[in-house]
């Protein structure tokens, strides 16, 4: 039955009795429903302006939070007595050579070295269209140093620094104007006495990515250098006769600094004319990177083939020799897909393009290296080549003794696999400690010398290891033993830095719990990219030689500073005059000179003149960190050099404990004498006991008895001691 209902009905409402006093959705108890409910989409809308409101509002909380913490930092004090050199201003790399007595600059039109104590210009090496970009120093020799340069565009050239001369040796990867595709140099290295020199290239045309090793005629270079000196103090004496006939014909000649400058530059221009060519490096490694994820099947066309390119599995390998076939792999790579399909969408489609980049050290003989590889006529020489690839969990070990003829790439010999993709490595200076750092914040260190693992340290849970460095074992408190009278192993310092901008401090000794000590924490709100504290992440730099528990680092903002490492406390911040900054806080260009004496910085600036046209004012500051106060309890400490590596052979151990027996045969004497005289009495009383009868053996009291047995037993221990 239809039922049938009147439009406009209004009800009347309930009456003032029956309604209810405590209503919680009653506007006059609840002040927020006075006004109604909003209909949509206005609601929505309300409430997105309301989120983003209060989303302002806490980013506007935090930068203030912020900056009032940032107000409340105790600061450093600032060190801005600094010193302006004139020369050098356009400097685009500085190093110091290793006895630090000179510094190397470059320029953008070559190589210039200079006196770190008297700022003298001693040499210069010219070459248009070169700017050098980084430069690293090996001593050789005494007073003679391999300088390794790369350019801005990617060129590797070795140079030998001796007799106050820049000598160019090489070109590494020599590239011809007309060519289309060129190769370049993305990283070259060399070992610490500069036998072997590591180069990572690029092939701009085919993409192609290698590694090469090359050995360096040391002898040979010393040999001609020594000629290259017999000819310039020739020709040293010849200008200087030269010159005294000319004081003779024209006393009136011009001012001393005018002819200083003439003999400098003779000196600096005898080296061209002298025509003296150097011994050329020879290659005797070449390295391929890993091929990419996933990996190649094997193209053999018969299983025979296929295995016989299979490893024996002796040893522990990439797993590139496999037997798997590209038609065996495809095939499972579409069961997989067939059965992941409907997850297989959710993947990102473009892939990234991970730069490949290659991280190599040079080691010496070891108990970790197989028997046949460590031949090698000193043990400081280096016999073995660390290689891991970025993305790579594998060390890769390649033998440098091996003579494989014109074969220059092969297999590594030891493979290290590790549970994670390796960030960083470092060795100690002698080689003897090697620690891995990894993507999950573990660092495993191995003691290479004994051939054991110390450890796997964590350094962090929650983020990658960034570098890791070993410090000078001078500042490990590792007492002197009295016994044994030979020198026992030592210890050291190893600093991990994260990426979350953590630092901890591990120590390498033994039977150590290895619990870090935390030098500088992470920066808080962290999570938070707009966050200011983002600045206060530090990027360590190096080490001051002569002060090694002084340390250089510099932050997000450009700030300078000088801290302890052991309390990870600031000391100082390097100031800048106000018109000048540092031109990149991640990889500043400086050095440290003068036995770490003189710290030389390169500062950036612009000045915009009345007509408003930019001026560059760059320049290069020095500071003499031995004149600032706070660093005097350093200097007076006086740091005693100490080995690391210290593992004593059997020959080594016998020859001081006989000397410390020679030493005390002095005190036996005494004693041997003192032994011999009371001899006589003690067997008197020990015949007379055995003389006895049985009868007068028991009269006779125990004090006496006794006191004649402890002392046949006092004769005994003492004759067992002097024997």
């Amino acid at each position: 039955m239809p039922v049938y209902i009147r439009k406009n009905v209004s009800f009347t409402p309930p009456s003032i009795y029956n309604m209810q006093l405590e209503d919680d959705n009653d506007y006059l108890l609840d002040p927020d429903q006075l006004r109604d409910i909003l209909p949509q989409p206005y609601r929505m809308i309300d409430k997105i302006l309301t989120q983003l409101l209060e989303s302002v509002w806490e980013i506007v909380e935090t930068k203030d939070n912020a900056l009032l913490a940032e107000a409340r930092k105790v600061r450093p004090p600032l060190f801005d007595e600094a010193q302006r050199l004139d020369k050098f201003q356009k400097a685009s790399a500085m190093a110091t050579s290793t006895d630090e007595q000179y510094i190397f600059f470059g320029l953008p039109n070559g190589l210039a070295a200079m006196d770190s104590l008297t700022q003298a210009h001693l040499h210069s090496w010219h070459e248009e269209n070169v700017q050098i970009t980084n430069i690293k120093t090996h001593a050789i020799g005494p007073e003679t140093d391999l300088l390794i340069t790369l350019d801005d565009m990617g060129t590797a050239r070795l140079f030998l620094w001796a007799y106050n001369n820049i000598c160019f040796i090489k070109a590494l990867n020599e590239n011809a104007p007309e060519s289309t595709s060129k190769i370049l140099c993305q990283k070259c290295e060399a070992s610490k006495k500069g036998d072997y020199v590591g180069a990572v290239f690029e092939n701009t045309g085919t993409k192609e990515i290698w590694m090469e090793v090359h050995k360096s005629p040391i002898e040979s270079w010393l040999t001609e250098l020594e000629g290259l000196g017999a000819a310039i103090n020739k020709q040293k004496d010849e200008n200087r006769e030269s010159k005294e006939v000319e004081t003779k014909d024209s006393p009136a000649v011009g001012h001393d600094g005018e002819e200083s400058h003439n003999t400098s530059h003779l000196e600096n221009t005898s080296i061209e004319k002298l025509g003296i060519k150097f011994s050329i490096p020879a290659q005797v490694l070449k390295i391929k990177p890993p091929p990419e994820q996933p990996l190649p099947g094997n193209a053999s066309s018969s299983l025979a083939s296929a295995l016989s390119k299979v490893d024996t599995g002796d040893v522990l390998g990439t797993g590139l020799s496999h037997i798997l076939s590209p038609a065996h792999l495809e095939s499972r790579d579409q069961i997989f897909n067939h059965k992941h399909e409907q997850h297989l969408k959710y993947l990102p489609t473009e892939k990234e393009e991970q730069e490949v980049q290659a991280t190599f050290h040079f080691l010496c003989a070891s108990s970790m290296i197989n028997l046949g590889l460590d031949q090698s006529s000193a043990n400081d020489h280096p016999v073995i080549l660390a290689v891991w690839w970025a993305g790579a969990p594998h060390l890769c070990q390649y033998s440098l003794t091996k003579s494989g003829g014109k074969d220059l790439e092969y297999k590594p010999d030891i493979v290290w696999p590790f549970t994670s993709t390796i960030t960083c490595s470092a060795t100690s200076d002698c080689t003897t400690y090697l620690a891995v750092g990894l993507e999950n914040g573990n660092v495993i260190l191995w003691n290479r010398q004994i051939g054991l693992c110390k450890g796997v340290l964590s350094a962090s849970s929650k983020s990658a290891v960034k570098s890791i460095r070993f410090l000078d074992p001078c500042l490990f408190p590792l007492d002197i033993p009295h016994y044994p009278p030979y020198p026992i192993s030592a210890a050291t310092f190893l600093l991990a830095e994260c990426a979350d901008g953590s630092q901890a401090l591990f120590d390498t000794c033994d039977g150590s719990q290895q619990i870090p000590r935390c030098v500088a924490d992470k920066p808080e709100n962290d999570e938070d990219k707009q966050s200011l504290l983002q600045e206060d992440k530090q990027s360590l730099l190096q080490v001051i030689s002569a002060l090694p528990e002084l340390m250089i680092y510099t932050q997000k903002d450009g700030n300078m500073y000088i801290k302890d490492i052991g309390t990870g406390a600031a000391l100082c911040q390097i100031g800048l005059p106000a018109t000048h900054t540092v031109q990149n806080p991640w990889d500043p260009i400086f050095a440290i000179g003068g036995g770490g004496q003189i710290l030389y910085l390169k500062g950036e600036g612009t000045e915009i003149d009345e007509e408003g046209e930019a001026t560059d004012i760059s320049s290069v500051f020095m500071y003499h960190l031995r004149s600032y106060p706070l660093l005097d309890p350093y200097w007076n400490r006086g740091y005693i050099g100490r080995e690391l590596n210290v593992y004593t052979t059997a020959v080594d151990r016998i020859a001081p404990l006989m000397q410390e027996r020679m030493q005390q045969q002095a005190l036996r004497k005494p004693r041997l004498q003192q032994r011999w005289s009371q001899l006589r009495s003690e067997l008197d009383v020990i015949q007379m006991a055995r003389q006895a009868p049985l009868n007068s053996m028991r009269i006779t009291t125990p004090s006496s008895i006794t006191s004649s047995i402890m002392s046949e037993v006092r004769f005994r221990k003492s004759r067992a001691s002097v024997i």
